[in-house]
């Protein structure tokens, strides 16, 4: 309400009152009107001043929004790679397993052994030196998965499933070959690669995170309700593991 609503009011007052009655009452009613509009202009303010607090938290809320998807993101990408280290950890023993047998079965060498090469001389070849080493194919085709270059990767883990399927890596290979399809948003070629791994290693280490990305997957597709449906067998079957607590996230996003 302006002070001229409250000029207008006064008038109209002292008009309806009578003449000794108005001149009595006039300082009066001029107070309680002065008082009114400062009331009213004080109001005005803290009703703006609420208006600036709402926008700010509004902003807030949806910087809390964004941070939270960011932190998803980067907890996703978080678990990849801590699932890469754990394979090149195992790996690594595996190596020093095998080359400690080898080492323990070597025969003392023969008399009359041709001797060691000389210097600038190459090396005798060996059936080891010969044979492809299933670490190097394994990680060449990772390397080509981080550099995205997808297609090259898949065609590496391919070959080491061919040349190596009974490696303890070949679950791991079929995983990432699904990531390199979900990466390119090939999300049914993912699903199929997911839906292999877990039928060919349905108690690997590999599981659970086929099993979340198999959910996500579907959810891209936009087959909902069977991509939530997969992510909470997820959490029924390997509630303690990283890839549940990914999946109950995702879950969340759905039910608010």
């Amino acid at each position: 309400m302006k002070p001229r609503f409250f000029s207008a009011l006064l008038l109209l007052l002292l008009l309806s009152l009578p003449a000794q009655a108005a001149k009595k009452d006039t300082q009066l009613i001029l107070d309680e009107v002065q008082r009114l509009s400062a009331a009213v202009e004080q109001m005005s303010a803290q009703l703006a001043e609420l208006l600036k607090r709402s926008g700010i938290a509004d902003e807030k809320i949806s910087a809390v929004a964004r941070n939270q998807a960011d932190l998803a993101q980067s907890r996703e990408n978080l678990t990849l790679s801590m699932q890469f280290f754990k394979e090149e950890l195992n790996a690594l023993k595996d190596s020093l397993n095998k080359l400690n047998d080898r080492l323990l079965s070597l025969p003392a060498a023969p008399a009359g052994a041709p001797a060691a090469a000389g210097p600038g001389e190459p090396p005798p070849a060996t059936e080891t030196s010969l044979a492809q080493d299933p670490s190097s194919v394994y990680y060449a085709a990772y390397s080509d998965y981080i550099k995205e270059n997808f297609d090259l990767a898949i065609e590496g883990f391919r070959q080491f499933i061919r040349s190596f399927p009974d490696s303890g890596l070949a679950d791991n290979s079929l995983y990432w070959i699904g990531e390199c399809h979900y990466a390119k948003k090939k999300y049914q070629e993912a699903i199929n690669t997911f839906n292999e791994l877990l039928a060919k290693y349905k108690d690997g280490d590999k599981a659970p995170a086929a099993i979340l990305k198999k959910g996500y997957a579907l959810i891209e597709l936009g087959r909902q309700s069977e991509g939530l449906a997969i992510l909470k067998e997820l959490i029924s079957r390997f509630p303690l593991s990283e890839e549940a607590s990914l999946a109950g996230q995702k879950i969340k996003e759905f039910s608010e």
